[in-house]
């Protein structure tokens, strides 16, 4: 399923805030960088987390290299635009202090979809972007908006084809569409964690996306499940070592009091039977295969975590 998916030239990384998604956008850039691709890494949000999960300072519109055969980019809608500008119509870049700033504002917030054409499209123009005579990129992976925004990103080439009937806007709708349309070409995963919410999102965005004809999707990512199960054995030990008979015996043998380890029993028995819980009600709503990643409890956050989650999904690191 995995070589599957980075078989693509698109990969959008969705889910409700919080869910790890850009972790695991990360943690899939290092596996496929191993695999020999050359990877572009697209942060929608622009908040510098995605350079960091690689181990790299935030980074800007340009790409820029963060570890071998992997850049990053933040995406900016002014300076998607800018460049739209200058490419398509020879337009010298502005500052937010020029007459053509306010009528990016103006055109942001009054024409509908225009911010998500321009994040869209920026990843279609990388997508297409040629250099020394083959593509820049071999896969790109996007760390995309929360779950209310990456559908309207998705939308966003055919609304504007219906408000334009021709010329080089249409053209470009056309094929910004046609590769988002692809599903051998473009393809949405989604994030969620063992909890109600998240699992909730995730359902619904799933229902959402199979509902548009044009927006395939390629698995759902459960993020920092509790695989480890407490035995009842176990389980029964540790209540057996608190009970008043045993308590001063096993304190000694301890070094301290038994009851943080009978608390951390019951913890561990319930975040596992509540993770298996959600677990069980999403891959019975999920089309696609559902991955489960562990928690992550012995590294720390940053590169260490994205490397931990990356031998998780490919198994070889």
């Amino acid at each position: 399923m995995l070589s599957e998916l980075l078989a693509r030239r698109v990969l959008i990384v969705a889910g409700k805030g919080g869910t790890g998604k850009t972790t695991i956008t990360a943690a899939l850039a290092l596996v496929a960088a191993r695999a020999g691709k050359r990877v572009l890494c697209i942060e929608v949000d622009a908040k510098g987390d995605l350079a960091g999960a690689l181990g790299a300072e935030p980074v800007g519109f340009a790409p820029r290299v963060v570890q071998p055969r992997i850049s990053v980019l933040a995406l900016l809608p002014e300076e998607s635009l800018q460049e739209y500008l200058r490419l398509y119509f020879k337009v010298p870049r502005f500052t937010r202090l020029t007459p053509l700033s306010r009528i990016f504002d103006f055109v942001a917030t009054g024409v509908p979809g225009t911010k998500e054409m321009l994040i869209i499209g920026k990843i279609a123009y990388e997508e297409k972007k040629i250099e020394g005579g083959r593509p820049s990129w071999d896969i790109i992976l996007v760390d995309s908006a929360a779950t209310g925004h990456v559908l309207p990103q998705l939308r966003a080439a055919r609304a504007m084809m219906e408000l334009t009937r021709g010329g080089i806007i249409r053209s470009q709708a056309e094929w910004i569409d046609a590769l988002i349309s692809d599903p051998r070409r473009t393809v949405l995963t989604i994030c969620a964690l063992p909890e109600e919410m998240p699992v909730v999102e995730a359902i619904e965005l799933h229902d959402r996306a199979l509902a548009l004809p044009h927006v395939a999707v390629g698995a759902c990512f459960l993020n920092r499940t509790f695989p480890l199960a407490v035995t009842p054995r176990q389980a029964a030990l540790a209540e057996r070592l608190a009970a008043p008979e045993h308590a001063a015996d096993a304190a000694e043998r301890l070094g301290g009091e038994v009851t943080p380890l009978v608390e951390a029993t019951r913890i561990a028995c319930r975040l596992h039977d509540e993770s298996e819980r959600h677990a069980r009600r999403l891959r019975s709503r999920m089309s696609v295969p559902v991955v489960e990643i562990p928690i992550q409890v012995a590294t720390r956050p940053g590169l260490a975590t994205t490397r931990a989650v990356a031998a998780t999904l490919d198994g070889s690191w």
